[in-house]
């Protein structure tokens, strides 16, 4: 049976990540001089960053979790899905700023192709595998990667720039179909049992069956969303969300056991819980939004909190915590080496964590603009700061390995 590759750092696994983030952080820099500079920010961190992320280690969960033999899903193939993403994203990202709609077109086809394939493989993984109770989660992985497609037509039509009303309607199909189905599955699929991984706890023994219920749920919420948008139909939306959110709490009650077992004390929980947090404001946040607004294109025009939310208070910062775990479990080296790895990622872990939640707060709220402005800045440059101690991390985990244990203690004497 197959294990997931671990030890020591992989190129095309580890680094477009940290360089969509370098990128994102450069377009919040000269935002004033780029056209289109939210969405560029925006896609940068979840088309880019997320995305990428999303599509590694899914992968890796997959493999631990089902032990299919490496012929299911070769390394070879990992990494051209790896590279066919960076391609993909890179023209989509490129395209729309410059209105070369062609490009996007492209791009899109390209992403939407590398997660179908991806898809593909887990429904091969999922027949090649014996019975597993954490199947579920691949079933989720699965879900996920039917979602992408959907939301990348969407997308793909809003870059023609339509009409208000109908701009508003395909911005709430893409976005929705985008962050609750192709990251908000993968998200609930993986923290069965990353969750309690990230707190060094054990898994609640009613995790598994949960998902399994919840599943249809949140599916069935992503369905009428994309109905209600597409036939003008905001009740329909506003129902769809309100299921969705029903599933997501049916799952979430599996999230409190280990919680309650071990609070988190470490950046993987530590960030994982404030992001869970935020995951539920969104919810709640986009169905008042949603049942409130007087017309789509007043959804629209009114987003720019809902983005800031899933984009900073949720998904950057689950992002922090996931990797916070990660990357010291997948660079290997040993106890010692994977403590000073975590010591890395624990580096100013309160002061970042009360930076960005209570600056993403003040910057929803409705004080003086220069206020938020402020705010943001800090939220970001908390965000920002997952980068250098990411390669802080990972640098400290390559010479770890290549010293050695006993080199590598006296070292740290």
């Amino acid at each position: 049976m197959g294990r997931p590759r671990r030890g020591g750092v992989s190129p095309l696994r580890d680094l477009p990540v940290v360089l969509w983030l370098l990128l994102a952080a450069v377009a919040a820099v000269i935002q004033p001089y780029l056209r289109e500079a939210v969405w560029v920010m925006v896609h940068l961190a979840l088309l880019g960053a997320m995305t990428h992320a999303v599509l590694v280690w899914s992968t890796f969960f997959a493999q631990a979790l089902l032990k299919t033999p490496e012929s299911v899903d070769p390394a070879a193939h990992q990494s051209l899905r790896q590279a066919g993403m960076v391609v993909g994203v890179l023209c989509v990202i490129t395209g729309v700023p410059i209105s070369l709609w062609p490009l996007v077109v492209v791009g899109a086809s390209v992403v939407a192709a590398v997660v179908v394939w991806h898809g593909i493989a887990m429904a091969r993984r999922l027949r090649a595998a014996l019975p597993s109770r954490f199947g579920v989660t691949v079933r989720y992985y699965l879900a996920a990667s039917v979602c992408l497609p959907v939301g990348a037509v969407f997308g793909v039509l809003l870059a023609r720039w339509p009409a208000s009303e109908l701009f508003g309607r395909l911005l709430t199909a893409h976005t929705l179909t985008m962050l609750l189905g192709w990251l908000g599955l993968t998200i609930i699929g993986t923290l069965v049992t990353f969750w309690p991984t990230m707190l060094r706890t054990r898994v609640d023994p009613r995790a598994a069956v949960l998902a399994q219920q919840a599943l249809p749920i949140v599916l069935a919420g992503i369905v009428l969303i994309d109905i209600g948008a597409l036939a003008a139909l905001q009740g329909l939306v506003v129902a769809g969300l309100l299921v969705h959110l029903l599933g997501v709490i049916w799952w979430g009650r599996a999230l409190v056991g280990p919680v309650r077992t071990a609070p988190p004390r470490r950046a993987p929980g530590v960030f994982a819980a404030a992001a869970l947090v935020w995951g539920l404001v969104l919810l709640v946040s986009l169905i008042v939004h949603v049942a409130t607004a007087g017309s789509w294109g007043a959804i629209a025009g009114g987003y720019l909190p809902i983005t800031l939310i899933a984009v900073l208070g949720f998904t950057l910062q689950l992002l922090t915590g996931a990797l916070s775990q990660l990357i010291p479990t997948v660079l290997g080296g040993g106890p010692r080496v994977r403590a000073a790895v975590d010591a890395e990622f624990g580096r100013l872990l309160w002061f970042r964590l009360a930076v960005l939640n209570s600056g993403l707060i003040v910057a929803l709220s409705p004080v003086p603009v220069e206020a938020q402005r402020v705010a943001l800045a800090a939220v970001m440059l908390a965000v920002g700061l997952l980068v250098p101690l990411l390669l802080r991390g990972i640098i400290v985990g390559v010479r770890g390995r290549r010293a050695g244990p006993q080199n590598f203690i006296a070292e740290a004497r």
